[in-house]
């Protein structure tokens, strides 16, 4: 767990990240990297069962036309086909938004991770055009409609958290 109590707050807070990005920045964005059939890795079928097939979403969620954070959902195809939840036509329109208006949603624990500049989300932060650091993320499983989605945020770039972490490994 990191050194600093705000990175720490942004951590751990069981509230809607893409709420709390919008009071950040006056113009908030979802950018789609991709949302096609996978195979659920096996830390994460820890969090979501034995279910093999799933659709993995990878996007960016952007403050002011800048990458914060990287995020990777996995909606097991039952979730995907679950109507009430409607996942498969999210489009641009953040995961987070519409999770947290569904009436019965509950959130499991939060696992928080460190990320060094050589791992894969470390390597896509350099490709962004952000220096080599280290990045903290989260990741936790929703239930909605008797269905699980696990989801996994990284803070990247010039994010609030991303600079918090930077300062945290320079004191």
């Amino acid at each position: 767990m990191p050194e600093s109590a705000a990175l720490q707050a942004w951590l751990l807070d069981p509230n809607s990240l893409t709420a709390k990005l919008k009071q950040h920045c006056a113009n908030f964005e979802v950018r789609v990297i991709g949302q096609q059939p996978g195979t659920i890795r096996s830390d994460e079928a820890r969090w979501l069962g034995d279910d093999e097939h799933a659709a993995i979403r990878e996007v960016l969620l952007c403050c002011d036309g800048k990458p914060w954070v990287f995020a990777r959902s996995v909606f097991p195809q039952r979730a995907l086909d679950e109507q009430a939840l409607q996942l498969g036509q999210l489009g641009n329109n953040p995961l987070g938004a519409h999770l947290f208006a569904q009436p019965d949603l509950e959130r499991g624990a939060i696992e928080v991770a460190k990320f060094s500049p050589d791992s894969p989300i470390g390597r896509l932060n350099q490709q962004l055009g952000y220096p080599a650091q280290q990045l903290w993320g989260r990741r936790s499983c929703f239930k909605a409609a008797g269905q699980k989605v696990l989801v996994a945020e990284v803070f990247i770039g010039e994010s609030i958290p991303a600079k918090l972490a930077n300062e945290d490994t320079l004191s």
